[in-house]
């Protein structure tokens, strides 16, 4: 009888212990992810697209400087490497952004970031696909090169399309910095981070885009970029660690 007992007692503390590691690990699930966090990944999103993005275009340039069929083949190696580079890149940032959550009104938010950033992925896998059937030195019977040609273009159109829809959403990361209690005026001019957190923000941006912000003409990325970095330092908000109003 004392070995049932203690049989049983040991099973409830046992499946005591069990409940409470459940309890103390439920929070790391369900505890929203702080906002700063986000606003980051997003920065760091944008940078790593435009620094790909240079070094394309870079590449670009070069193989252009050749003739001939030496001049294909080294274009279409380029859109290999640079689209193997995004795939790896974007893998990581869509890793990063799913271990990340928001309540309203910001829960479709990361959503978002993700579906298009997924998005992007799979069409520079079809964009290198491509690439690699011209490289190839013997052609192929079965592949209708006309047909995969005219696509690459429609390729690049979705791409930007969802450069540009990412870059929609970017009011809406900035709000993520905007403390939600207003001033004596009833106003909602502070932000939730410090001056040194705003100073590194823009660093970031300064660092990855240079003088590429003051240009009138360019890309969605870019845009994204210089939109965030306005707000952050030009709109007039306070941060949290300046003087009461």
């Amino acid at each position: 009888m004392k070995k049932i007992y203690s049989s049983v007692k040991c099973m409830k503390i046992s499946s005591l212990f069990f409940f409470i590691l459940i309890l103390a690990c439920a929070p790391i699930y369900a505890k929203d992810t702080q906002r700063l966090e986000v606003v980051r990944e997003f920065i760091q999103e944008i940078c790593e697209a435009q620094g790909m993005r240079d070094i394309a275009e870079s590449d670009m340039t070069e193989s252009s400087k050749a003739q001939g069929d030496e001049k294909m083949q080294k274009i279409m190696s380029d859109v290999v490497r640079n689209g193997t580079r995004a795939k790896n890149k974007l893998t990581v940032r869509v890793y990063a952004l799913k271990g990340m959550k928001l309540s309203k009104p910001f829960d479709n938010l990361i959503p978002y970031l993700i579906r298009f950033n997924e998005r992007k992925i799979k069409l520079w896998d079809e964009l290198t696909q491509v690439a690699k059937i011209f490289i190839s030195n013997s052609p192929r019977q079965s592949v209708d090169y006309n047909k995969i040609a005219s696509r690459m273009p429609e390729i690049t159109a979705e791409m930007e399309f969802a450069d540009e829809s990412i870059f929609k959403v970017t009011p809406m990361i900035f709000a993520l910095l905007i403390d939600q209690h207003p001033n004596s005026q009833n106003q909602l001019n502070r932000l939730i981070i410090t001056k040194r957190q705003g100073d590194e923000l823009i660093a970031s941006i300064d660092n990855s885009f240079g003088d590429k912000i003051k240009d009138k003409n360019t890309n969605w990325t870019v845009s994204a970029a210089t939109v965030m970095r306005s707000y952050i330092s030009e709109k007039g908000y306070r941060y949290s660690d300046d003087p009461a109003d």
